[in-house]
């Protein structure tokens, strides 16, 4: 399976912790494609650096 980058294009919420993870649940953007997804993250700091025009991979 490939992989495509996603583009953050807006936050939905604030970074929760759940599964002894940090999540933020954002809308993103891939090749022309409106989607919403949540994002996991070790620390409470990464999950909060999440911008808008963070890139991911789905």
């Amino acid at each position: 399976m490939n992989l495509i980058d996603c583009y953050v294009t807006g936050i939905l919420g604030a970074p929760y912790r759940k599964f002894g993870c940090w999540w933020v649940d954002v809308e993103y953007v891939s090749e022309g494609r409106p989607g919403k997804s949540n994002l996991m993250f070790k620390t409470e700091a990464a999950a909060k650096a999440v911008a808008i025009g963070h890139v991911f991979q789905s």
